[in-house]
């Protein structure tokens, strides 16, 4: 009886310890299973497109043609013809100056005038003083007449036809020699003046057309061209300016308005290009991605790259157009790791 309730005991330990062994395999078959399953990405085929990039640039209205109206000497602005606005003709007076050196000098012969009439006022008619302060008052007068009439007023003249775009001193105001008075612009020579950086040199090419916003006239769409590039860089900006005159544009213009031109400065018409996103970059600043060949095996390429516009980037060596390119999940891949796709879309009647 015993030996019978041994052996039971023992069948039903093996049948347990059977049981045990066969639900931990089927577990670790699981588990296996799923740590083989090849991650999903997903895949955007590279394309070729026209690849423009700008570059964004401020100018400003000035009148190529411009003058600054000096005072030729020192003294006070005795008349001031014309204001902001006023046209104005070459050779027209502009102002008209009271130099200090004539001031001085009828100013010197009216104090000794009035010095002597109160000495005469004060001496005896009858007397040789009387005589001789009579006969300086006289000299006195003379050479105030001779200083009136020698040390003229200075008349500034005009030496352009334009319009006065601003006037920097008033009637009554004391100017150097050679402090401005007025500015004076040709209307007709407004144009946009700007400069870009150096490497840009052959996107302002004379003739080049860019597109151009003015502030003081936001909604119209308009075109400049490019009519002049100065021959010079500068040593300190490494900038190159150049004018840009408007197309078609019959609206008032102002020197001083500010402009945005949109600076195309490289194109390629044959582009390939990718998401952004798609591209990573290791370590050493080398730049890859991952391709998926028809096996849906994910290969890593080392590309280099050009413009980005719009979070789409030029890939200019490494990718070939058509190759399916992963858009997500690439982060966690390895080269040739093996890769499942969303399954396709059914269209919906």
């Amino acid at each position: 009886m015993n030996k019978i309730k041994i052996t039971i005991l023992v069948s039903l330990s093996v049948l347990l310890a059977l049981t045990s062994c066969d639900r931990k395999k089927g577990e670790n078959t699981v588990q296996s299973a799923a740590k083989k399953a090849p991650p999903l990405v997903r895949v955007q085929s590279a394309s070729s497109t026209t690849m423009i990039s700008y570059i964004d640039v401020t100018g400003t209205i000035e009148a190529n043609i411009s003058t600054d109206v000096k005072s030729p000497a020192n003294g006070i602005i005795e008349q001031l013809n014309y204001r902001e606005n006023q046209r104005t003709e070459k050779d027209k007076i502009i102002a008209v100056i009271n130099p200090d050196e004539r001031l001085s000098l009828i100013s010197a012969n009216q104090l000794a005038i009035e010095e002597l009439e109160k000495m005469i006022l004060s001496a005896d008619k009858n007397s040789g003083e009387y005589d001789s302060l009579a006969k300086d008052l006289e000299k006195a007068k003379g050479h105030l007449r001779f200083a009136r009439d020698m040390y003229q007023p200075v008349p500034v003249i005009c030496p352009m036809n334009g319009v006065v775009t601003s006037r920097w001193v008033e009637v009554g105001s004391q100017v150097a020699a050679r402090e401005r008075i007025v500015t004076i612009s040709d209307m007709n020579s407004l144009v946009i003046k700007a400069e870009v950086n150096e490497k840009y040199f052959e996107a302002i090419a004379p003739g080049r057309k860019f597109p151009v916003v003015l502030n003081a006239y936001p909604s119209d769409s308009l075109t400049g061209i490019v009519s002049l590039v100065y021959p010079s860089v500068s040593s300190e900006s490494r900038a190159v300016k150049f004018d840009l005159k408007l197309q078609g544009f019959n609206k008032k213009l102002l020197p001083g308005m500010m402009a945005h031109l949109r600076i195309p400065v490289y194109r390629n018409d044959k582009a390939i290009i990718v998401n952004d996103d798609a591209i990573l970059s290791s370590p050493d600043g080398k730049r890859f991605l991952f391709v998926v060949d028809n096996d849906t095996i994910a290969r890593r390429r080392i590309v280099k790259t050009g413009v980005t516009v719009n979070r789409m980037t030029e890939i200019t060596e490494g990718l070939n157009q058509g190759e399916m390119i992963v858009v997500a999940g690439q982060e966690t891949l390895k080269d040739n790791m093996k890769v499942s796709l969303p399954a396709p879309q059914k269209n919906s009647k």
